[in-house]
C-alpha cells in the first residue's frame, strides 16, 4: 500500500448541520415518524447513484424519490416544503482525532489524500482549519467534474498517490466507490448508522490507526 485516501464530511471534519439533517428535521416537522438514520441512509443511496455535479460541484436530491425509498408517499405540498430547505452546513470543526490520525499514517511512510465531494469553499475550509501542512493532495469533485462514488474522481487520486486504501463514512459513496475504482476501503461509521453492515468498519480515526498500521505492511 503506497497512500491512504480520507474523505472530507465526517470523516475528518464534522460539518453542523450533516446534510440529511434538515430533512429529517422537517418531515418530523410534518408529522412523520422518521429516525435520523433511515433518512441519512435513504439520502446516501441516493447520492450513491449520482455521478456529476452541480455547479456548486454537488448533488441535486430528487425529493420524489427520496420520500418513496422512504415508504412515504410523496405529496407534492410535502416536495415543496423540502426543496425549500437549505442543506448546507452553517459550521465545521475538526474531529479530535484527524489531525493524530494523518500524522499517525504519514510517520509510516504513506502519502495522504483527501479525496471530497464538495463545493469551491472547501479552500477555505481547509485553510481555516490548518488541514494543508497534514495533506499531501486533494482532489475535489467541483475542480475533476465528477463525484464519488464515480470511478474517474478515484483514479484522480490514484495518478496522485497510486494504490491504496480509502476511509469514508458513506457506504454507497465511499466504501463501494473505493472498492468499484480498486482501492480497499474502509467504512467510518462515527454514529452507528450501518450497525447492520457487515464490511470493513470503525467507530472513529484512532480505532482506524491499528487497522490501517497492518494494511500498510501488506
Amino acid at each position: 500500500m503506497k497512500a491512504v485516501y480520507v474523505d472530507m464530511g465526517e470523516t475528518l471534519v464534522s460539518f453542523k448541520p450533516r446534510y440529511h439533517y434538515p430533512i429529517y428535521s422537517k418531515l418530523r416537522e410534518m408529522g412523520y415518524d422518521v429516525t435520523e438514520r433511515q433518512v441519512f441512509r435513504a439520502v446516501s443511496r441516493q447520492l450513491g447513484s449520482r455521478y456529476f455535479p452541480n455547479m456548486d460541484g454537488l448533488s441535486e436530491l430528487d425529493y420524489w424519490e427520496l420520500l418513496t425509498d422512504m415508504r412515504i408517499l410523496p405529496r407534492r405540498e410535502v416536495v415543496q416544503e423540502l426543496e425549500k430547505l437549505n442543506l448546507l452546513s452553517n459550521s465545521y470543526e475538526l474531529f479530535p482525532d484527524s489531525i493524530d490520525f494523518l500524522n499517525y499514517v504519514r510517520k509510516r511512510g504513506a502519502r495522504v489524500i483527501m479525496v471530497t465531494n464538495a463545493t469551491s469553499s472547501f479552500k477555505r475550509i481547509v485553510k481555516s482549519l490548518g488541514l494543508e501542512e497534514h495533506l499531501d493532495g486533494i482532489v475535489a469533485s467541483c475542480e475533476v467534474g465528477y463525484m464519488k462514488p464515480h470511478p474517474r474522481i478515484f483514479r484522480k487520486a490514484v495518478d496522485v498517490g497510486g494504490e491504496g486504501i480509502f476511509i469514508g463514512d458513506v457506504y454507497e459513496i465511499d466504501y463501494v466507490g473505493a472498492l468499484r475504482a480498486g482501492l480497499t476501503p474502509i467504512l467510518i461509521d462515527r454514529e452507528n448508522y450501518y450497525e447492520d453492515l457487515n464490511v470493513r468498519k470503525v467507530r472513529d480515526l484512532s480505532e482506524a490507526k491499528e487497522l490501517v498500521d497492518e494494511m500498510l505492511k501488506e
